[in-house]
């Protein structure tokens, strides 16, 4: 499995300390997974679990803050293979862990905490779809 400089990047990012950072990443991760999810879907696979994960992306995508900066991700050409997209469901996964620990961490504000738990939610169910395109 060979991550690129965009994932190894956005899961460094990803466990930043600051929350301007940690929610920039996210969004940037969720629009990659939105576009791996997209590019694969006629590929052979299980299509259904790549609109799925595209559906998942986009609306954990629309619960956060648009980033201040940065421009869209470049999406890979992949392989039609499982392996292939480990790499975005790792970053999926960390995306998850990394807004519930800001939702925990999160103080006074019940709406900010409930949109972060929700968009970590659409992020394992992307994770798991995309785990599942091919038959992972």
């Amino acid at each position: 499995m060979v991550k690129s400089t965009a994932v190894q990047d956005l899961e460094s990012a990803l466990d930043a300390v600051d929350d301007s950072t940690v929610l920039t990443a996210a969004w940037d991760a969720f629009d990659l997974a939105v576009g791996v999810a997209d590019a694969i879907t006629w590929q052979g696979g299980d299509e259904l679990q790549a609109l799925a994960a595209a559906a998942a992306g986009a609306a954990g995508r629309a619960l956060l803050p648009l980033p201040a900066t940065g421009s869209p991700r470049e999406v890979p050409t992949l392989p039609a293979e499982a392996e292939a997209l480990e790499p975005f469901v790792m970053l999926m996964s960390r995306t998850h862990a990394a807004l519930i620990k800001m939702a925990d961490s999160a103080e006074g504000d019940a709406a900010a905490q409930d949109s972060l738990r929700e968009a970590a939610d659409h992020a394992l169910v992307a994770a798991n779809a995309l785990a599942l395109v091919w038959g992972r």
